[in-house]
């Protein structure tokens, strides 16, 4: 009945709507608007006064008989847990002697419980000092954990009977007092029921730890843990073998941490084990619970919140753990964070689920009878009724038994007191284990750890560090209170804070020390550059001289081969004439040679018909018809006359026979085969004078015919015409012969000449050959000649460059040398000058500047000079030199960031730290300059404005600059894995809401808020870098001084504004113009000295940096001035800034009292001052 919250109008809801039934036995169905009468049903009703609402209406509680139910008696209570103690050591075959002591161990327990419950008592802060009978019944539920192996003697028994009064009632404890309190309290019980227990009571002052891993990892039985090495090498183990196979956990495991994996672990071994872990985020508790949660091969769940994230899906996930424990028997443990209830009525559920195991229509009807009818069967196996209710209840005892839910929440404010008002169970029916600030020690062997791979700083120097970071975090919790009881703001440091403190220092550590080596090298490159060209110079002076000797010796030998050359090419030109000449002539003949072999061609055209006709007849002859012939015995006088003058013409060298007659030729025709070769071969062109005589009556008698002869004789007719034919081609060729022999003889002068002209040209080509030898030596020589010349100027050339390069760096010369001591020097207080200025990254970013002056120079320098090995320091350090130089600083101041110290150290820790940067800035100073800074690149959005999440998701993946403004003290639950870099899937995605968006290293996220003085949760400040950009006094004075001077002397302001940018300006052109001068003179390679392009760069940027020098130094002197005018108007900026921050200080009198310093171009304080001076 304590449950229900009172409303508004002071209305207990339930208490009505139960009264309306048992005043009229009936209800209203709001749906059907009828009434349903509710018979046969009686109330059975409890009431914790202790916890939820007080409040009952007398006309509910007259319908009730009301009992008080005291607590049983001490005497009840021995009876009760003696019984179950004696049973306990009986079943376990524990030692019989044990026996007699358990009425001294209850003894014990209940004189004990009695003292805690009455020291201990509840207050506002300490509202879970509750101690009752659960606490009582839970030491002895623990002692149940043990077995014989465990406990052997009375001394045994003691030692588990304390550890377990430690887990139940000191692990609740708050402060360092009551927990010595506590120890006092236990040692004097302890000693006055139990005799010779000193030597117990040390031991256990060491060491006296249970667990249920104690001998390892997979042998679950609750024993002693024999040394704090032994249970450091299980757990580191545990933890390599959780890594493998989870996301991996970077876990530091020093003592308290593994007290806390101990007694968490045992929460979640006993039956209904749930926990409450209690601490500030950044603890560990979410850490050590999943390494707890592993050795116990226990799942870990939690929800992930998404946009629109409800009771009905906190429903569906709750759902769905309950039948993965109580269905498929899995053990399960349900880890909540506070920032994961996003709704406070999803404890209701949490509480219901933890007081009883079972929520409320959390199924429908139809998964019950599924879960009823899973569970059937093994109802059956357990010898029980497989009715409804019977397995419903074995569903929910599964669940209470294998269902283990861990809640991680803050102590911070007054939220866990009111959760634990309106939701007792969070406290009544969890195990509360309460995570204390670390202690030194703790802090100490934690940066230790993280230290050991730095291998540029000693191992003495580490251990120094290492206690330095640990005084430093204690000093800044100190200061917090200090800063919250005078200034009223909450400033918290966490666990986590400190190892983002190492981890901050390991990157800046690296990244310093690569950039100052990489400056050391290119300071040392130049020198080396440098000395090295003075050395040069000498050799080229010699190689100079060498190289001119050369040169004179190769003009000589040029010269010789040009009048060599001369006279080979007067030679070709003459014999080239003549063999033009020659030409000429050989040309006329060859036209003459062509005519006449045309004319004789022609004529021989002409006997051509004759030679074919001659040739056609003998192809008429052959051995037959010639043998035919041959046989007549009187032939025709015709044919006689056919065989006579063939005898006639063929005689041989003109000695033609008398004797022609038939017969004569019927011998020279007796070889058939022969007188037909001798016709065929027979020479035509070379005929006899006598045999043409001797021939020429034949050919004049008319029947020397070859048609005619045909009718004599076939064989004589062709005899005949070959007869007429030869003469007829002999008489042609006759004809053509002189012109043939002209043609020979023109033929023979036209060789002639021809080989007259091929030796002439043999002979050209022959010099030719020669001029061209000399030619290519002449042209060679004169290559080499070049060749050395321009190598004795280049070297000349070199020479005056290398000087050009010497005389112009040699101021630089001096500087750089300079800066490489100073740089050395720095290298060697590197590991000091980077822990200060870590220090004051990570910590002094959310203080004001008398907080941050005083930490660095009158707390922590102090404690650096005292220890016993000395941190390499330097002795005036100032730690925002350390992050930026004037060329930063003049970069931010042109984009808009005020001119204090304060902003520029604020500027530096935006720019350098690794966590989030959330920036406090009411007056808007800080986000007009990041807005300048990053300018179009930047992506600004707010938390609720339509799209945010996509423009987040978007900005991720790309790699790009997002900047949430106006934060209001609470922040979205779904940008938690954003904000806590919860980077899964090998470093490549993080969860928002129920989406995996891909991670870009280059994404920077930029928190912004307008409120004054915000109170933020520790988880958050753990995730972020809270920077307060509130507007300083000296930084409001400058801007009040700058508004009177452009009002009194307008021209006066805008030319210190004007001078302002161009200083800005001339910082940034020298810082630049000194790298690149440096970068390209070290990345000037091989023999650079020769290298006009990067002489004259040099030369340029040298000339350029001492105009700008010059410029820079005139300015300062027309700034002093300027500011000296200035200066007649500070008191009026002075009394205004002091005017706007006693009126802002007035909010800690009221916080109605509220002065903005710009709300509109026409509103606030700025505008009224403008007014006013105007």
């Amino acid at each position: 009945m304590n449950m229900p919250e009172v409303d508004a109008y002071g209305t207990v809801q339930p208490h009505t709507i139960i009264r309306q039934h048992l005043d009229y036995r009936h209800w209203y169905d709001r749906s059907k608007l009828s009434l349903k009468e509710i018979m046969n049903v009686q109330y059975v009703s409890c009431m914790n006064p202790t916890s939820g609402s007080f409040t009952i209406n007398p006309r509910l509680q007259r319908h009730f008989s009301v009992f008080g139910l005291s607590f049983p008696g001490a005497d009840a209570l021995s009876s009760i847990y003696s019984t179950i103690l004696t049973q306990h050591l009986k079943l376990g075959n524990f030692p019989a002697s044990l026996q007699k002591s358990i009425p001294q161990l209850i003894n014990l327990a209940l004189t004990f419980h009695q003292k805690i419950a009455t020291t201990f008592l509840p207050t506002a802060i300490k509202f879970h000092y509750i101690f009752n009978l659960r606490d009582f019944a839970n030491i002895f539920q623990g002692i149940l954990f043990s077995s014989v192996e465990c406990i052997k003697s009375t001394q045994d028994l003691v030692k588990l009977y304390l550890h377990e009064a430690n887990r139940v009632y000191r692990d609740k404890l708050v402060e360092e007092k009551d927990l010595d309190l506590f120890d006092k309290i236990q040692i004097d019980v302890v000693k006055k029921i139990f005799d010779d227990i000193e030597e117990i009571m040390e031991q256990t002052q060491s060491l006296n730890m249970y667990c249920h891993f104690a001998n390892g990892i997979g042998e679950p039985k609750y024993m002693p843990v024999p040394s704090w090495e032994l249970l450091a090498q299980t757990l580191v183990d545990a933890l390599e073998s959780h890594n493998e196979v989870n996301t991996v956990m970077d876990l530091v495991l020093f003592e308290d941490a593994m007290q806390h994996v101990c007694r968490i672990n045992r929460i979640l071994e006993a039956p209904r084990g749930n926990a409450l872990l209690v601490g500030v985020g950044g603890s560990g508790k979410q850490s050590l619970t999943r390494l707890a949660a592993f050795i116990s091969s226990m799942d870990v769940f939690q929800i992930t919140l998404r946009k629109g994230y409800q009771i009905a899906d906190f429903k569906m996930d709750l759902a769905s753990l309950c039948l993965k424990a109580g269905v498929k028997n899995l053990s399960t443990v349900f880890l909540m964070t506070d920032a994961q209830v996003a709704n406070e009525k999803f404890l209701v559920l949490i509480n219901d689920l933890l007081a009883s195991g079972e929520v409320p229509d959390l199924y429908s009807d139809d998964e019950v009878e599924n879960i009823i009818n899973n569970m059937k069967n093994e109802v059956k196996s357990q010898g029980l009724v497989d009715n409804r209710e019977n397995c419903w209840k074995f569903f929910i005892e599964r669940v209470r038994r294998q269902l283990k839910v861990t809640l991680c929440f803050s102590p911070v404010g007054n939220k866990l007191r009111v959760r634990s008002r309106k939701f007792p169970a969070i406290v009544n029916c969890t195990t509360i284990d309460w995570f204390h600030k670390w202690p030194q020690q703790a802090l100490e062997s934690v940066s230790l750890r993280f230290l050991q791979n730095t291998e540029s700083i000693e191992l003495t120097v580490k251990q120094s560090i290492s206690k330095f970071m640990a005084f430093v975090h204690t000093s800044v919790n100190q200061t917090s209170q200090s800063y919250l009881n005078n200034e009223q703001r909450y400033n918290y440091t966490t666990s986590k804070s400190f190892l983002e403190f190492i981890r901050l220092y390991q990157s800046l550590l690296r990244r310093n020390g690569k950039e100052l080596k990489s400056k050391m090298e290119r300071l040392e490159n130049g020198l080396l550059k440098l000395r090295s060209t003075s050395a040069q110079v000498d050799d080229l002076k010699a190689k100079l001289a060498t190289q001119e000797v050369e040169l004179k010796q190769k003009n000589e030998d040029a010269d010789k081969l040009i009048q060599e050359v001369g006279i080979e090419t007067d030679k070709v030109s003459r014999e080239k004439a003549l063999a033009d000449k020659e030409e000429q002539k050989v040309a006329l003949i060859m036209l003459e040679v062509e005519q006449k072999q045309k004319d004789c061609e022609e004529d021989l055209a002409k006997a051509e018909p004759a030679l074919i006709a001659a040739q056609a007849a003998l192809n008429t002859l052959n051995k037959t018809n010639l043998t035919e012939l041959k046989s007549f015995g009187s032939p025709p006088q015709a044919v006689s006359n056919v065989s006579a003058a063939v005898m006639a013409l063929v005689a041989p060298e003109g000695k033609v026979p008398k004797d022609r007659s038939w017969k004569a030729a019927k011998v020279a025709m007796a070889r058939v085969d022969a007188f037909l070769d001798s016709l065929i071969n027979f020479n035509k062109e070379n005929i006899h004078e006598n045999c043409l005589k001797a021939i020429r009556p034949y050919l004049q008698d008319p029947e020397f015919n070859p048609e005619f002869v045909a009718t004599k004789s076939y064989a004589a007719a062709g005899l005949c015409s070959w007869v007429i034919n030869i003469v007829k081609f002999y008489e042609v060729f006759c004809d053509v012969e002189p012109k043939r022999q002209a043609l020979s003889r023109a033929t023979s002068d036209l060789t002639a000449a021809q080989e007259k002209l091929a030796a002439i040209k043999t002979k050209i080509a022959h010099l030719n050959d020669n001029l061209a030898k000399l030619t290519t030596k002449f042209e060679k020589a004169t290559a080499d000649k070049l060749k050395c010349q321009q190598e004795a100027e280049m070297t000349a050339g070199t020479i005056s460059l290398a000087n050009r390069l010497v005389g112009g760096l040699a101021s630089e010369n001096v500087r750089w040398a300079e800066a490489v001591q100073n740089f050395k020097q720095r290298e060697r207080k590197l590991c000091g000058d980077i822990l200060l200025t870590t220090a004051f990254i990570s910590y002094l970013g959310f203080f004001t500047k008398k907080y941050r002056q005083r930490l660095v120079d009158e707390t922590w320098r102090p404690y650096l000079s005292q220890l016993q090995v000395p941190i390499p320091v330097t002795p005036s350090l100032d730690t925002l030199r350390m992050l930026m130089d004037d060329a930063d600083l003049a970069a931010w101041q042109n984009e808009g960031l005020p001119a204090d110290r304060m902003s520029a150290e604020n500027a530096a820790i935006l720019i350098n730290c690794e966590r989030w940067p959330l920036m406090v800035d009411p007056q808007l100073q800080g986000i007009k300059w990041v807005k300048n800074k990053y300018g179009e690149d930047l992506r600004v959005t707010q938390i609720g404005q339509k799209g945010y999440l996509q423009t987040i998701e978007r900005a991720l993946e790309a790699g790009d600059v997002v900047l949430i403004e106006n934060l209001e003290e609470s922040i979205d639950p779904i940008l938690g894995p954003l904000l806590g870099r919860e980077v899964i899937k090998k470093g490549r995605f993080i969860k928002i809401g129920d989406k995996e968006c891909e991670y870009n290293p280059k994404f920077r996220l930029i928190l912004h808020t307008k409120l004054a003085n915000p109170h933020y949760q520790p988880e958050l400040q753990a995730q972020a870098t809270l920077i307060n950009f509130t507007v300083t006094r000296d930084g409001l004075e400058d801007q009040l001084l700058a508004s009177v001077v452009s009002m009194e002397r307008p021209d006066l302001e805008q030319l210190k504004s004007e001078l302002t940018k161009q200083q800005n300006g001339f910082k940034i052109t020298l810082k630049t113009l000194e790298d690149n001068l440096l970068s390209r003179l070290s990345s000037a390679s091989g023999n650079f000295l020769g290298d006009m392009a990067l002489v004259e760069n040099l030369e340029v940027t040298k000339q350029t940096a001492a105009e700008v020098e010059k410029k820079f130094q005139e300015a300062n002197v027309t700034e002093a001035k300027i500011n000296e005018a200035r200066e007649h108007y500070r008191p009026a900026a002075a009394r205004a800034s002091l005017l706007y921050f006693i009126m802002n200080d007035l909010s800690k009198i009221h916080p109605m009292y509220q002065f903005s310093l710009k709300v509109t171009p026409t509103w606030g304080f700025l505008h009224n001052h403008n007014k006013a001076v105007s």
